[in-house]
């Protein structure tokens, strides 16, 4: 699949999201990790 937006290896600024779980995960927390972050869009 192609980067058509070249932002594949950027690096991204500090956030923190909820888990399945309910935990609060950073993404330091995955620090020399392959990351793949993906949002679902609520239809309400």
């Amino acid at each position: 699949m192609k980067d058509k937006f070249n932002l594949v290896g950027t690096k991204i600024k500090q956030f923190k999201l909820p888990n399945s779980r309910g935990e609060t995960n950073s993404i330091q927390d995955f620090l020399g990790q392959s990351v793949v972050i993906v949002l679902f869009r609520s239809k309400n």
